[in-house]
């Protein structure tokens, strides 16, 4: 049994935790001031192997990565390979200058939209944080690049979804995708006890279908849970990548996906944070071509019995049906080891 993987394959840069806000939900703890940044030259390696190692998406987050310097550099290296780019900023730095930058060079724009204009400026922890990227949005339908809004879903903000999908259909964008808060970094501490419950996300898998008729023709909505029925279905037949069978496969990306590089050049799985047990190295001591050889020869197993582990925990609960998939394979993780996996130091 293997990880149920994102079609296509991503791999995922947080190249700085640079920014210019400070929300309340950042799972990086990004700030103005934090300058740790990854030098674009091991970056844009890390993009050469990922190619080769059968991942077709780079997407970039950050911090801002629109306060990154070297991000043309990586568009343009993941152009080279062939690539398809995504970009998740807060939309505020999207000026004349930097839509040109971006023209051409992204096949979608991922602005962060956390609620109403109230809410969304609390939890960007800036008054008029909601206004500033509204004003940003006619210059950036003008250029023609595709972009949808984020929504981080929280316990207390599932009633501004409805609001959400008015809003981002209205604003003529391509994509709604709803993903729930992660009590990580700076949420640990700022929006402790908001995690959506598993009557949350019953609710909210309900009225994403109604919103999904009610816009079918304007606007695609995406949630990030996964239904049981569906974890049942990979628990009993296994896990293929497409056509791929995986016990044949010597792909990481038919493994891994998506594959994390953090702002300190940290490579994990599925998400920032992931428990260092699970690292697979750090690109300012191996490439990743070399960090997925040693993953293939001392660490596959243990991250198929982890799978193994957390699929069939989830299989066997007689909850609600919808589950944040990451997240549980996350909290196994953290419960599973207590020293860091070799190849992180090797």
């Amino acid at each position: 049994m293997r990880m149920p993987n994102v079609t296509p394959p991503v791999l995922q840069l947080h190249p700085s935790r640079a920014c210019n806000l400070r929300c309340l939900h950042c799972y990086s703890s990004s700030a103005p001031g934090e300058w740790q940044e990854q030098d674009v030259l091991l970056l844009s390696r890390a993009i050469a192997d990922a190619a080769n190692l059968g991942y077709q998406v780079v997407s970039i987050s950050g911090g801002e990565p629109l306060l990154y310097s070297g991000l043309p550099s990586l568009l343009q290296e993941t152009r080279r390979y062939g690539m398809r780019t995504t970009i998740t900023t807060n939309g505020l730095l999207l000026d004349q200058r930097r839509i040109e930058l971006l023209t051409d060079r992204v096949d979608l724009l991922a602005i962060s939209l956390d609620g109403t204009p109230d809410r969304h400026n609390s939890m960007r922890n800036a008054s008029r944080a909601f206004e500033t990227m509204h004003s940003r949005l006619s210059s950036l339908r003008s250029s023609g690049i595709p972009f949808g809004f984020l929504f981080t879903l929280t316990h207390e903000n599932i009633d501004d979804l409805a609001w959400v999908a008015e809003f981002a259909a209205a604003e003529q964008a391509q994509l709604l995708q709803i993903h729930p808060l992660e009590e990580a970094g700076r949420a640990r501490s700022t929006l402790q006890g908001q995690t959506p419950t598993d009557v949350d996300a019953a609710i909210t898998w309900l009225l994403v279908q109604r919103l999904s008729d009610e816009y079918s023709s304007r606007l695609r909505i995406h949630l990030d849970f996964l239904n049981r029925d569906a974890l049942r279905d990979f628990c009993q037949s296994g896990w293929t990548s497409g056509s791929v069978d995986c016990s044949k496969s010597n792909r990481l990306a038919d493994f891994i996906s998506p594959l994390v590089v953090e702002a300190d050049g940290t490579v994990v799985p599925l998400q920032y944070g992931f428990p260092r047990a699970y690292a697979l190295g750090n690109l300012n001591d191996v490439p990743i071509m070399e960090m997925a050889r040693r993953w293939f020869s001392q660490a596959r197993l243990d991250w198929e019995g982890l799978w193994d582990r957390t699929s069939n925990l989830l299989c066997q609960t007689a909850e609600l049906p919808f589950v944040n998939l990451y997240e549980s394979v996350f909290a196994a993780a953290s419960e599973s080891h207590s020293t860091p996996f070799p190849i992180l130091n090797s």
